[in-house]
Protein backbone atom coordinates (compact mmCIF):
# COMPACT_ATOMS: atom_id res chain seq x y z
CA UNK A 1 0.00 0.00 0.00
CA UNK A 2 1.31 2.82 -0.99
CA UNK A 3 2.68 5.50 2.10
CA UNK A 4 1.17 8.29 3.10
CA UNK A 5 3.38 10.80 1.54
CA UNK A 6 2.12 9.19 -1.91
CA UNK A 7 -1.32 9.47 -0.94
CA UNK A 8 -1.43 13.12 -0.16
CA UNK A 9 0.33 14.00 -3.27
CA UNK A 10 -2.30 11.86 -5.55
CA UNK A 11 -4.93 13.89 -3.20
CA UNK A 12 -3.63 16.94 -4.39
CA UNK A 13 -4.19 16.09 -8.24
CA UNK A 14 -7.78 14.27 -7.87
CA UNK A 15 -9.11 16.43 -6.03
CA UNK A 16 -10.19 20.75 -6.53
CA UNK A 17 -8.27 22.78 -4.35
CA UNK A 18 -11.07 24.41 -2.02
CA UNK A 19 -11.13 20.64 -0.63
CA UNK A 20 -7.53 19.73 -0.39
CA UNK A 21 -7.18 21.11 3.09
CA UNK A 22 -9.98 17.86 4.00
CA UNK A 23 -6.46 15.50 3.90
CA UNK A 24 -4.39 17.84 6.22
CA UNK A 25 -7.52 17.84 8.31
CA UNK A 26 -7.34 13.81 7.99
CA UNK A 27 -3.83 13.52 9.04
CA UNK A 28 -4.27 15.72 12.17
CA UNK A 29 -6.88 13.85 13.51
CA UNK A 30 -5.38 10.32 13.04
CA UNK A 31 -2.16 11.67 13.98
CA UNK A 32 -4.12 12.76 18.01
CA UNK A 33 -5.62 9.58 17.23
CA UNK A 34 -2.64 7.64 17.18
CA UNK A 35 -4.45 5.90 13.85
CA UNK A 36 -1.62 3.84 11.47
CA UNK A 37 -2.56 6.02 8.74
CA UNK A 38 -0.76 3.97 5.93
CA UNK A 39 -2.48 0.91 7.14
CA UNK A 40 -5.87 1.92 6.79
CA UNK A 41 -5.92 4.98 4.17
CA UNK A 42 -6.18 4.14 0.41
CA UNK A 43 -6.84 8.03 0.11
CA UNK A 44 -5.48 11.03 2.24
CA UNK A 45 -8.40 12.61 2.62
CA UNK A 46 -9.38 10.49 4.71
CA UNK A 47 -9.08 6.84 6.29
CA UNK A 48 -11.07 4.05 7.65
CA UNK A 49 -14.70 3.68 6.78
CA UNK A 50 -18.37 2.60 7.15
CA UNK A 51 -18.27 -0.77 6.38
CA UNK A 52 -21.03 -0.78 3.70
CA UNK A 53 -20.05 -3.85 2.33
CA UNK A 54 -22.54 -5.38 4.81
CA UNK A 55 -25.08 -4.08 2.53
CA UNK A 56 -24.49 -7.35 0.03
CA UNK A 57 -25.84 -10.54 -0.26
CA UNK A 58 -23.14 -13.40 -0.34
CA UNK A 59 -23.44 -13.60 -4.12
CA UNK A 60 -22.32 -9.73 -3.93
CA UNK A 61 -25.59 -8.54 -4.90
CA UNK A 62 -26.24 -4.97 -3.33
CA UNK A 63 -29.48 -5.26 -1.07
CA UNK A 64 -32.07 -2.29 0.05
CA UNK A 65 -30.47 -0.35 2.66
CA UNK A 66 -31.26 -0.31 6.04
CA UNK A 67 -32.40 2.92 7.24
CA UNK A 68 -30.24 4.71 9.58
CA UNK A 69 -32.49 7.38 10.25
CA UNK A 70 -34.81 5.49 12.64
CA UNK A 71 -33.25 5.98 15.68
CA UNK A 72 -32.16 9.28 15.76
CA UNK A 73 -34.67 12.26 18.10
CA UNK A 74 -34.40 15.61 17.78
CA UNK A 75 -31.50 17.39 19.78
CA UNK A 76 -32.82 19.35 23.07
CA UNK A 77 -29.20 21.18 22.07
CA UNK A 78 -29.28 24.68 21.68
CA UNK A 79 -28.49 25.62 18.22
CA UNK A 80 -25.20 27.81 17.72
CA UNK A 81 -24.04 29.51 14.43
CA UNK A 82 -21.49 27.95 12.74
CA UNK A 83 -18.24 29.98 13.33
CA UNK A 84 -16.49 31.77 10.52
CA UNK A 85 -12.90 30.42 9.21
CA UNK A 86 -9.82 32.63 9.92
CA UNK A 87 -9.14 35.46 7.13
CA UNK A 88 -7.45 33.38 4.30
CA UNK A 89 -8.54 30.05 5.68
CA UNK A 90 -11.44 27.48 4.26
CA UNK A 91 -12.10 25.76 7.14
CA UNK A 92 -12.37 25.86 10.90
CA UNK A 93 -12.38 23.20 14.08
CA UNK A 94 -15.48 23.50 16.03
CA UNK A 95 -16.40 22.31 19.45
CA UNK A 96 -19.16 19.60 19.86
CA UNK A 97 -22.74 20.80 19.61
CA UNK A 98 -25.78 21.52 17.13
CA UNK A 99 -25.24 24.08 14.96
CA UNK A 100 -26.89 25.86 12.60
CA UNK A 101 -25.60 25.63 8.67
CA UNK A 102 -26.31 27.91 5.81
CA UNK A 103 -27.38 25.84 2.26
CA UNK A 104 -28.27 28.71 0.45
CA UNK A 105 -29.95 32.54 0.94
CA UNK A 106 -33.15 30.24 1.12
CA UNK A 107 -32.84 27.03 3.38
CA UNK A 108 -29.96 25.87 6.39
CA UNK A 109 -29.86 23.36 8.16
CA UNK A 110 -29.29 22.00 11.85
CA UNK A 111 -26.87 19.43 12.80
CA UNK A 112 -25.40 17.46 16.11
CA UNK A 113 -21.57 18.04 15.58
CA UNK A 114 -19.33 15.80 17.64
CA UNK A 115 -16.21 16.98 19.08
CA UNK A 116 -13.05 17.43 16.98
CA UNK A 117 -15.18 18.13 13.60
CA UNK A 118 -13.95 20.29 11.22
CA UNK A 119 -16.13 22.78 8.78
CA UNK A 120 -14.85 23.39 5.40
CA UNK A 121 -16.01 26.03 2.98
CA UNK A 122 -18.68 27.27 5.53
CA UNK A 123 -20.42 24.32 6.03
CA UNK A 124 -20.41 22.03 2.74
CA UNK A 125 -18.19 19.69 3.81
CA UNK A 126 -18.30 18.73 7.36
CA UNK A 127 -15.09 16.24 8.44
CA UNK A 128 -15.25 14.07 11.63
CA UNK A 129 -13.02 11.25 12.15
CA UNK A 130 -12.46 9.07 8.92
CA UNK A 131 -16.42 10.28 7.39
CA UNK A 132 -17.16 13.82 5.65
CA UNK A 133 -20.76 14.93 5.22
CA UNK A 134 -21.61 17.35 2.28
CA UNK A 135 -25.15 19.31 2.17
CA UNK A 136 -26.15 20.83 -1.00
CA UNK A 137 -28.78 22.13 -3.00
CA UNK A 138 -28.99 19.84 -5.83
CA UNK A 139 -30.61 22.44 -9.06
CA UNK A 140 -30.68 21.83 -12.67
CA UNK A 141 -27.21 21.77 -12.84
CA UNK A 142 -26.25 19.14 -10.46
CA UNK A 143 -25.46 16.30 -12.11
CA UNK A 144 -24.02 12.44 -12.34
CA UNK A 145 -20.65 11.49 -13.83
CA UNK A 146 -21.25 10.32 -17.79
CA UNK A 147 -18.74 7.67 -16.65
CA UNK A 148 -17.03 8.39 -13.20
CA UNK A 149 -14.28 6.45 -13.98
CA UNK A 150 -13.13 7.84 -17.82
CA UNK A 151 -15.84 10.49 -18.19
CA UNK A 152 -16.40 12.45 -15.18
CA UNK A 153 -18.01 15.34 -16.92
CA UNK A 154 -21.14 15.76 -15.40
CA UNK A 155 -24.63 15.24 -17.04
CA UNK A 156 -27.94 16.56 -15.61
CA UNK A 157 -30.50 14.76 -15.01
CA UNK A 158 -34.55 15.26 -14.59
CA UNK A 159 -35.80 17.90 -11.94
CA UNK A 160 -37.46 15.60 -9.60
CA UNK A 161 -36.12 13.36 -6.73
CA UNK A 162 -37.22 10.43 -8.69
CA UNK A 163 -34.70 11.77 -11.62
CA UNK A 164 -32.00 11.79 -9.70
CA UNK A 165 -32.74 8.67 -7.66
CA UNK A 166 -33.18 6.65 -10.89
CA UNK A 167 -29.70 8.40 -12.26
CA UNK A 168 -28.12 7.39 -9.24
CA UNK A 169 -29.02 3.79 -9.40
CA UNK A 170 -27.74 3.49 -13.01
CA UNK A 171 -24.38 4.96 -12.28
CA UNK A 172 -21.67 3.31 -13.89
CA UNK A 173 -18.80 1.86 -11.68
CA UNK A 174 -20.22 2.44 -8.18
CA UNK A 175 -22.54 -0.16 -6.46
CA UNK A 176 -25.59 1.02 -5.59
CA UNK A 177 -28.72 -0.04 -2.94
CA UNK A 178 -32.16 -0.33 -4.05
CA UNK A 179 -33.96 2.48 -3.17
CA UNK A 180 -35.02 3.01 0.83
CA UNK A 181 -37.99 5.52 1.52
CA UNK A 182 -36.92 7.28 4.85
CA UNK A 183 -37.65 10.61 6.65
CA UNK A 184 -34.29 12.76 7.24
CA UNK A 185 -34.78 16.22 9.09
CA UNK A 186 -38.52 16.50 8.69
CA UNK A 187 -38.60 15.85 4.73
CA UNK A 188 -39.37 12.80 2.52
CA UNK A 189 -36.09 11.20 1.45
CA UNK A 190 -34.62 8.29 -0.44
CA UNK A 191 -31.73 6.42 0.81
CA UNK A 192 -29.20 4.55 -0.72
CA UNK A 193 -25.79 3.70 -0.20
CA UNK A 194 -22.73 3.07 -2.38
CA UNK A 195 -19.69 1.52 -2.84
CA UNK A 196 -16.67 1.35 -5.48
CA UNK A 197 -14.81 -2.05 -3.83
CA UNK A 198 -11.33 -2.51 -3.56
CA UNK A 199 -10.93 -4.32 -6.18
CA UNK A 200 -11.98 -2.10 -8.59
CA UNK A 201 -9.00 -1.10 -10.67
CA UNK A 202 -9.26 3.05 -10.59
CA UNK A 203 -5.87 2.95 -12.73
CA UNK A 204 -7.78 3.40 -16.44
CA UNK A 205 -9.50 6.30 -14.59
CA UNK A 206 -8.74 9.80 -15.61
CA UNK A 207 -6.46 11.48 -12.86
CA UNK A 208 -6.85 7.92 -11.30
CA UNK A 209 -9.84 9.03 -9.43
CA UNK A 210 -13.38 8.01 -9.36
CA UNK A 211 -16.27 10.95 -9.51
CA UNK A 212 -18.81 11.20 -7.21
CA UNK A 213 -22.47 13.08 -7.94
CA UNK A 214 -22.88 16.53 -7.69
CA UNK A 215 -22.81 20.23 -8.53
CA UNK A 216 -20.33 21.65 -11.25
CA UNK A 217 -17.82 23.61 -9.08
CA UNK A 218 -18.25 20.74 -5.64
CA UNK A 219 -17.67 17.45 -6.73
CA UNK A 220 -14.86 15.42 -6.27
CA UNK A 221 -14.09 11.80 -6.67
CA UNK A 222 -10.83 9.64 -4.97
CA UNK A 223 -9.42 6.40 -5.45
CA UNK A 224 -11.40 3.20 -4.99
CA UNK A 225 -12.25 2.09 -2.43
CA UNK A 226 -15.44 4.16 -1.24
CA UNK A 227 -17.93 3.40 0.48
CA UNK A 228 -21.40 6.52 1.61
CA UNK A 229 -24.81 7.20 2.48
CA UNK A 230 -26.67 9.24 0.25
CA UNK A 231 -29.97 10.85 0.90
CA UNK A 232 -31.87 12.81 -1.66
CA UNK A 233 -34.60 14.63 -0.18
CA UNK A 234 -37.39 17.16 -0.84
CA UNK A 235 -37.12 20.37 1.11
CA UNK A 236 -40.07 22.14 0.49
CA UNK A 237 -40.33 21.47 -2.62
CA UNK A 238 -36.26 21.49 -3.07
CA UNK A 239 -34.38 18.98 -4.00
CA UNK A 240 -31.28 18.42 -1.55
CA UNK A 241 -28.37 15.42 -1.64
CA UNK A 242 -27.05 14.51 1.87
CA UNK A 243 -23.51 12.49 1.13
CA UNK A 244 -21.83 11.36 4.09
CA UNK A 245 -18.35 10.16 2.36
CA UNK A 246 -15.69 7.44 3.06
CA UNK A 247 -12.65 6.79 0.89
CA UNK A 248 -10.17 4.05 1.82
CA UNK A 249 -12.74 2.16 3.85
CA UNK A 250 -12.29 -1.34 5.13
CA UNK A 251 -15.88 -3.34 5.54
CA UNK A 252 -17.51 -3.83 9.34
CA UNK A 253 -17.02 0.18 10.11
CA UNK A 254 -20.32 1.60 9.45
CA UNK A 255 -21.61 1.01 12.69
CA UNK A 256 -19.14 3.26 13.72
CA UNK A 257 -19.53 6.57 11.06
CA UNK A 258 -20.83 9.52 13.24
CA UNK A 259 -24.31 10.02 13.07
CA UNK A 260 -24.53 13.65 12.17
CA UNK A 261 -26.45 13.20 9.36
CA UNK A 262 -29.04 11.68 10.89
CA UNK A 263 -29.41 14.38 13.69
CA UNK A 264 -30.06 16.71 10.66
CA UNK A 265 -33.24 19.21 10.83
CA UNK A 266 -34.10 21.93 8.02
CA UNK A 267 -35.03 25.32 8.47
CA UNK A 268 -35.95 28.12 6.27
CA UNK A 269 -33.94 31.56 5.96
CA UNK A 270 -36.22 33.27 4.04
Amino acid sequence: MADWEQLRDLAREVVPPEFATLERTAHRRQRLAGAVVAAVAALALVGGGIGILSTGGRDGTVEPAKDPTETQGESPQAVRALPDAAPGETSVDVAAGRYRVPVDGHLSFDIDLPDRTTAHDGGLFLATQDFIVKTEVAGDAYGVPRDPCTDPRLAPVGPTVDDLVRALVDLPVYEVSRPAHVQLGGADAIYLEARVPDTFDDSRCEGGAVKLPGNPETAVGGPAPYLGRWWVLDVDGRRVVVQQNCWGCPAGRFDEAPQTPQSITFTPTD
